[in-house]
């Protein structure tokens, strides 16, 4: 019997609420004998409308106001870490849901495997389609990470739409740095920076092909909306700094003083002058906090950590080819 909480991260809103549902049903129909499924739902919005489906749910988890996702996923697993039993905490976006073997596959998968995976990587298609979403995440000496778009490609890090984590791993990292996700990151890349921590703590990464996932990506905000690209842009630096080795930002600055400037490029044309000067104020108002930070995490990490071998081998991968 394999115990699994799953914690669903939810905007709470009527616009939400049938992709919600689709999720939610997803992870019912997937039980099986083998299986016991705990659902959760998490929000920061005060007037919800997660009632509705409120029957098909073990609870309902409010959280504060401008919690943000990470906000949102930290509440729900220290609320319930210790309130339900679980050997696996599956967390997905409101906007995913998973094939109906999933827990069956997942089951065989931790029955054959040699080593217990700490964090299991599902295959995400995107919504219906077989255009892949990620499987996992390839990340790279300038900062920059990127969702492998084929099962070809090698990577490192994972992505958070929907992500299996060992309960004891999960209760690891609370006991080593205090937090689940970074408090300060509060929206996206927080996977990237989780990543970085865990496989720094001794994590073991599996990626499974037959865990089908469906994620109808970046739903509530859009995909290149000016909060998104903002988010994204700041904390690819808030990342670097808060987990990279000072050695490891002096030997690839080169690395990262090039795609700064594109971002600088990217954003002056797409959004105007103030984007990146906003990151640079924000960054310096919360300058002593990365710093603390950054001590705390950087003294947690094993000492025979290789932090060069979780980077891929190029610069840079977009759609217009690779550095």
């Amino acid at each position: 019997m394999i115990r699994i909480t799953c914690i669903i991260t939810s905007a709470g809103t009527e616009k939400n609420l049938p992709l919600l549902y689709k999720c939610i049903l997803s992870l019912r129909n997937a039980r099986e004998k083998n299986t016991l499924v705990t659902i959760i739902v998490t929000t920061e919005n005060q007037k919800h409308c997660i009632g509705k489906v409120r029957k098909l749910l073990n609870t309902i988890i409010v959280c504060p106001k401008y919690s943000g996702f990470v906000g949102m996923n930290n509440t729900a697993l220290t609320n319930t870490i210790h309130t339900y039993p679980s050997d696996y905490y599956l967390f997905i976006n409101d906007d995913a849901w998973i094939e109906n073997d999933f827990f069956s596959e997942l089951s065989n998968y931790i029955n054959n495997s040699l080593s217990q995976p700490d964090v299991c990587i599902p295959l995400i298609y995107e919504m219906e389609t077989k255009t892949l979403d990620s499987f996992g995440v390839e990340y790279f000496r300038s900062g920059y990470s990127k969702n492998s778009e084929t099962t070809s490609i090698e990577t490192t890090l994972a992505s958070m739409s929907c992500l299996l984590i060992k309960t004891s791993f999960l209760k690891k990292i609370l006991t080593l740095y205090g937090y689940f996700l970074h408090p300060l990151l509060a929206w996206y890349l927080d996977d990237v920076e989780f990543s970085l921590r865990a496989l720094a703590s001794g994590a073991n990464f599996h990626k499974c092909e037959k865990l089908i996932v469906h994620h109808y990506r970046t739903f509530t905000w859009g995909r290149k909306s000016f909060f998104v690209m903002y988010q994204s842009f700041r904390n690819i630096i808030w990342i670097i700094l808060l987990t990279w080795p000072k050695q490891i930002i002096k030997r690839n600055v080169l690395h990262i003083f090039f795609l700064q400037s594109l971002i600088i490029l990217y954003s002056l044309i797409h959004y105007g002058p103030f984007m990146y000067p906003k990151i640079i104020i924000e960054t310096i108002r919360n300058w002593k906090y990365i710093l603390r930070y950054r001590r705390h995490a950087i003294s947690k990490y094993k000492k025979n950590l290789i932090f060069d071998s979780i980077f891929s081998k190029l610069t840079l991968r977009s759609k217009y080819g690779t550095l």
